[in-house]
Order: structure tokens, then C-alpha cells, then sequence
């Protein structure tokens, strides 16, 4: 069996072979087999760099530049080898002693007359140097220059997308990779356009050799008269001039166009033909133009039949533009997918509220980013991207948070002002417009801005309208984001789990656990406010359970020691005493409501309504201090306790005592007998 080629040595090897020809002889049929390909790469270069959209689709472009370079290098020295120790005794032997391409050239260009051969030869060079070379040359510097200018504002937009959630990490990388290619591409453009000009400047001085130095030798060593010398021997050089020079012209335009392709996505094939035609009015006034010039004493065919050639044109693009105008063509399906997608989050603003919505530190798209990245910190949730949107239905002050398009919180806003609080949840003792938090409910009023130092020495709370709705988002992501968790995000942590843990992945892979398993695991947690960073440890402790209320049960000794130390936080960086409401069978006043409780799915609602009653009045203590409600009640109960405290209470946080850790006191609240 034959190896496969590898590609990846083909290319090295073909330039070892250019750099081979600037030693080795090359026999007359060899050089016309190179300088075809010659023609034939710098041919592909153009096209390709013509039908790009994008710079980075022919990255490899200033590497072609730099290989078509040595390329026609390597064959002007091995035609100078040729052309000059040539055994030829005649000239006209002499003159097929390089190949018949260069031959052919030489006889297409100059004929039997050198000094045409050379006037053709010198404009070529004087209009790939001074225009096309140095034109491109120009144009690779300036796109270099903005393209490094511009890396840092780029940079920061992609961070803005990232950081707004229009965007996710993986998409961020990619995009921040693509601009430092695109920097790197423009500087290797700028380099490459020197090997453009330097080979234009060495095209001339190898023709100029090939001519003095054919003259020498056929008038001094061949005994040949200087008339048959300088006409053989220009035109030699001059034709092959011409067929490293006629390349060389195609890869300079072909740099031209790379550095000229601006980023809209299409091809020039498709954007001059476009952008010419849009104006048909220009078209017409061409068209009058040149029939006016036609009635003049200049030739008239020529100029009427291109003013009727040009008129054609704008009857054409006149009647394809009205066609569109008049019968636009709608996506049909692209609108009704977009009537049926349903935003994950959504934040409404009315229209007072919009310039909150500004970019920029401390905007409300830098806060949801905030949001986000305290969401993954606390809980290991994603939040998918948050659309802002206005709404003008709403008060122009007002604003409501959607989930999945369902109204989950709202409230009113005063931009310019500030909301004050009492740190202790009582009312705050300051005169100003009544209102309530949004997203704890506390009692608290709008003030001027201006007395913010003096409310702060007071020991008062005072946030501004963007701090308020962010931290109102978080609080409802904190107990309804377990909502957002679908079989996509349940098959995203477990993908991310398989790249960092693959063995414990294995532990939650189906047939044991489907997907849908998975997903209720991680609802359950997140509704009970546990994290799931950790899901090494959630795979390891909740695999081998027999159903899912087990597993969230195992699963939850990985997130309660994390779960607790954020309560502990809440109270203050150094106190270790828990403040909580006891909750115990006493409060179900019977064994048999006990263990109707435990076996039923959902409580029953009178025994809910007597742990609610139980309850409630010592949480109502707890929030009054500014500590978070907590229920702390037997391990055995304390499902059936969660389930029936459940959105009946708000955001109450329910352990079972085992949960709390040893180094931890426990403050326990009196309650109210069932």
C-alpha cells in the first residue's frame, strides 16, 4: 500500500526547488514547463484575490507573493544562464537557445526591430513600478497602520459583546484570534509589497545585463557584428522581460485588490457591478454626454455607440431598481421565526427609562454584564443574553423583567434620583416621594441626588435607578433562573464537564441518565439556591441514586456548606451566627399529617398553611433586622418543609439542620404554634 503524500512538506520543497534554480542549469523545454506555471499561479493569485470576500480568505496571500517572487527571480537567472552561454554559433540559433516562450515574446514585443522591443519593455516597468507597485505598496502601508490603530477599539467591542451576553466566550475568542490575524495579515501585506517593488527594480537591471552582456558576447567571443549582436540579444531580453515582468504585473494588481477589499462581505465580482448600476441617474448624464460630444467634429460613430451602450445600461439598472422598489420581497419565513422566538430574559424600559440603557462602564448593559458574572460565580449558572428593548406601552418611568416572555418583576424608576433604604428594613426617616424596593419590597423614598453624603453619614441606603434594576435582576435570577435550565443548558454543563472531568461525566451519561434526568437534577438544585460549579462532585455524590428526589438530596451535601457561607456573608464578614426560623414535626401537630406530608408530591395545603402560619411571623422578624430568611428544620423534613414554604413566603432558604455547618451558630427564631 502507497503512503499518503503529506501536504505539509510539498510546499517547502517547492521553494527549495526555486531557490535550486538560482544554481542548477535549465534546459531550454524546462524553462518553458516553469514559465508557463508562472503564468498559470500568477493567473490563479488575481482571481483569487478578485473573488475574496474577506482579507483572512487568502491569508496565505503575502506568502504567494514572496514564492511567485522567487519564483521569477529564479527563472530570470536561469534565462540569463541561458541566453548568455548559449553554444549557439548563428544567431537565429541563438535565439532558440532560451525556449521558445521567451522566443516568442521577444518576436511578439520587438519583431526584428530591438528598439520597439525595448520602448514596449520600458512602459511596462514604468507602469508596474510607478503605478501598480507603488500604488500597492501605499495602499498594503495605510490598511497596515488603521489595522493596528484600530486593534484596541475592536478589541473592546468584542469585550462589550461578552460582556452584554450578545456574545460567549468561545465566540469572543474567535473573534479576538480573527483580529490578530487580520493586524498580522495588513503587516505581512506591507512587507510583501516591498518583494513587489524590488522585483520590478530587478526585472530592469536583469534585461539591461541580458543586453550589454549579449552584446559583449556576441561581438567578442562569437565574432558576430554589433547589428546581429544588439538585435538578437534585445530581443531575448526583452522577451524575457516580458514573461517574468507580464506575471509580476498580475500579482501587483492582485496586491491591490487585497489591500483595497473593503470588509462588505462580497466578492468585487459582485459589489463594482452593484455599486456602479445603483445610480441611474449618472448613467443617464454619461449617456447625454456622449452623444452631446458625438454631434462635435470628434468621431461620432464611435462616441454614439457608446452613449447607446450607456443608455442600455441605465434603462436596465432603472427598470431592475424599480422592480425592487415596487415589489420588495420579504423573508416571509425569517419574520415568522422572528414573531416566534421567545426571548430567554428581557428587560422593558419605558421611554424615560432609555438612557439607562447607554454603553459603557456603569451603564445598564455593564450591570447585566455584572449580573451575569456573579450569577456564574454564585450559583454556576449561565444567563443567556438579556435584550433591552423599549416599550412605549409602559409608564415612562416603569419597567418589567421578562422570563421567557412572562411578566416576573417590574417596578418604577427615578433616573436622577435616589432611592434610600433603612439598612434595618424599617422606614427610612427622610423626606422624600413614598416607594418600595423592587426587589426585597422594603419601604423606602426618591431623593434628590444631591444629598447622597449626607444620607450615607446617616448609616441610610441610597442607589441609583441602574444599580436598582440590576440588583432586582439578580435577586429574581437567583430564585427563578433555574427556569432558564433546559436539555440545551443541561447538555452544555455536561459538555464542559466532559472536558475538564470526562470519567465523572460518564456517571450522568445515559441509559442511567437522560438528559431530562439531568436537567431536573440541576432545577432542583438551583431552585433550592444550591450552585452547580461544581458538578465533578454533584456527578459523583448523585449517580448511583435511585430517582431523581434522591439525587438532588445527595446532591445537595456538594452546594449546602457553599450555600451557607453566602447567608454568613449577608450577616457580616465576621459574624459566624445563622439567624433562622426552627420549623419541627410539632408544627404538623400529628404523626399522620407527618406522614402525609412526606408521601405526598405536593403537600397537602392545610398542612402547608400551618407550617406557613408557623413560619411567618419569625421570618418577618428576621427581614426587619436585614437578615436573609432562612428555615432551618430535621434533615427528614426538610423537603416536605421547602415544597410547602415554596412560593408562598417569597425567597426563603430551607436546611435541613445536618446542612449547617459545625464552626456555625445557630440563632433560632421562636414560633408560632400551628
Amino acid at each position: 500500500m502507497s503512503r499518503p503524500v503529506r501536504m505539509e512538506w510539498v510546499v517547502p520543497a517547492l521553494f527549495v526547488g526555486v531557490v535550486a534554480l538560482l544554481v542548477l542549469p535549465l534546459p531550454a523545454w524546462g524553462m518553458d514547463g516553469l514559465i508557463a506555471v508562472n503564468f498559470a499561479l500568477s493567473g490563479v493569485v488575481l482571481a483569487s484575490a478578485a473573488g475574496m470576500r474577506r482579507p483572512l480568505e487568502l491569508s496565505v496571500f503575502p506568502a504567494l507573493v514572496l514564492g511567485t517572487t522567487l519564483l521569477r527571480l529564479g527563472l530570470n537567472v536561469a534565462s540569463t544562464r541561458l541566453i548568455l552561454g548559449s553554444e549557439a554559433t548563428t544567431p537565429p540559433e541563438a535565439a532558440a537557445s532560451a525556449g521558445s516562450i521567451i522566443e516568442a515574446f521577444g518576436l511578439l514585443a520587438a519583431g526584428r526591430n530591438p528598439v520597439v522591443g525595448l520602448s514596449v519593455f520600458a512602459m511596462l516597468v514604468v507602469v508596474q513600478f510607478v503605478v501598480v507597485t507603488r500604488g500597492s505598496v501605499r495602499m498594503g502601508e495605510v490598511a497596515a497602520r488603521f489595522a493596528l490603530d484600530a486593534l484596541p477599539g475592536r478589541q473592546m467591542a468584542v469585550d462589550a459583546d461578552l460582556a452584554s451576553g450578545a456574545i460567549d466566550a468561545a465566540e469572543a475568542r474567535r473573534r479576538r484570534e480573527e483580529l490578530l490575524r487580520e493586524a498580522d495579515f495588513h503587516g505581512a501585506m506591507d512587507g510583501a509589497g516591498r518583494f513587489v517593488r524590488g522585483d520590478a527594480i530587478a526585472g530592469l537591471v536583469i534585461v539591461l545585463v541580458n543586453i550589454v552582456g549579449g552584446f559583449l558576447v556576441g561581438v567578442l567571443q562569437k565574432g558576430w557584428t554589433a547589428g546581429e549582436s544588439l538585435r538578437c540579444f534585445a530581443m531575448l531580453a526583452v522577451g524575457d522581460g516580458l514573461v517574468t515582468q507580464v506575471p509580476a504585473f498580475l500579482v501587483a494588481t492582485a496586491s491591490g485588490l487585497v489591500s483595497a477589499k473593503a470588509a462588505s462581505g462580497r466578492s468585487l465580482g459582485e459589489e463594482i457591478p452593484r455599486q456602479l448600476a445603483a445610480r441611474p441617474a449618472a448613467l443617464w448624464l454619461v449617456a447625454g454626454l456622449l452623444g452631446f460630444l458625438s454631434l462635435t467634429p470628434l468621431p461620432t460613430v464611435p462616441l454614439l455607440l457608446a452613449a447607446v451602450l450607456v443608455a442600455a445600461a441605465a434603462i436596465w439598472t432603472g427598470r431592475v431598481a424599480r422592480a425592487a422598489a415596487g415589489s420588495p420581497a420579504p423573508d416571509r419565513e425569517a419574520e415568522l421565526d422572528r414573531a416566534l422566538a421567545i426571548e430567554p430574559v428581557s428587560i422593558d424600559l419605558g421611554l424615560g427609562l432609555l438612557p439607562l440603557a447607554a454603553e459603557g462602564p456603569g451603564g445598564l448593559l455593564d450591570r447585566v454584564a455584572g449580573v451575569r458574572r456573579r450569577l456564574a460565580e454564585e450559583l454556576g449558572l449561565t444567563l443567556p443574553a438579556v435584550r433591552i428593548r423599549d416599550d412605549a406601552s409602559l409608564d415612562p418611568n416603569a419597567y418589567c423583567i421578562r422570563l421567557r416572555e412572562a411578566v416576573v418583576g417590574a417596578g418604577t424608576l427615578r433616573p436622577g434620583r435616589l432611592l434610600v433604604m433603612d439598612a434595618r428594613g424599617g422606614e427610612p426617616s427622610v423626606e422624600g416621594e413614598p416607594a418600595v424596593e423592587p426587589a426585597f419590597g422594603l419601604p423606602a423614598r426618591w431623593v434628590d441626588a444631591a444629598r447622597r453624603g449626607e444620607l450615607e453619614a446617616r448609616g441610610l441606603t441610597a442607589l441609583e435607578s441602574g444599580p436598582l434594576l440590576a440588583s432586582h435582576l439578580m435577586e429574581i435570577m437567583r430564585r427563578r433562573g433555574w427556569e432558564l435550565v433546559g436539555v440545551d443548558e443541561a447538555g452544555r454543563v455536561l459538555d464542559r464537564l466532559r472536558r475538564t472531568a470526562p470519567r465523572a461525566a460518564d456517571l450522568l451519561s445515559p441509559p442511567a441518565w437522560p438528559l431530562e434526568r439531568v436537567r431536573g437534577l440541576l432545577q432542583g438544585l438551583l431552585r433550592d439556591g444550591l450552585s452547580i460549579r461544581d458538578m465533578e462532585r454533584i456527578a459523583e455524590a448523585a449517580h448511583a441514586a435511585p430517582d431523581l428526589p434522591r439525587a438532588i438530596e445527595r446532591a445537595r451535601a456538594v452546594g449546602a456548606r457553599d450555600l451557607c457561607e453566602r447567608l454568613l456573608r449577608q450577616a457580616g464578614p465576621a459574624n459566624r451566627t445563622l439567624q433562622a426560623v426552627w420549623l419541627d414535626a410539632d408544627a404538623l401537630e400529628s404523626s399522620a399529617a407527618l406522614r402525609a406530608a412526606e408521601r405526598s408530591v405536593v403537600p397537602e395545603a392545610a398542612i402547608a398553611e400551618r407550617l406557613v402560619r408557623s413560619a411567618a411571623p419569625g421570618l418577618r422578624r428576621l427581614l426587619e433586622r436585614g437578615a436573609p430568611a432562612v428555615v432551618v428544620t430535621p434533615d427528614r423534613l426538610r423537603e416536605t418543609v421547602s415544597r410547602a414554604l415554596r412560593g408562598r413566603l417569597g425567597d426563603v432558604t430551607v436546611l435541613g439542620r445536618g446542612e449547617v455547618p459545625e464552626d456555625c451558630r445557630l440563632e433560632i427564631e421562636e414560633t408560632l404554634p400551628a
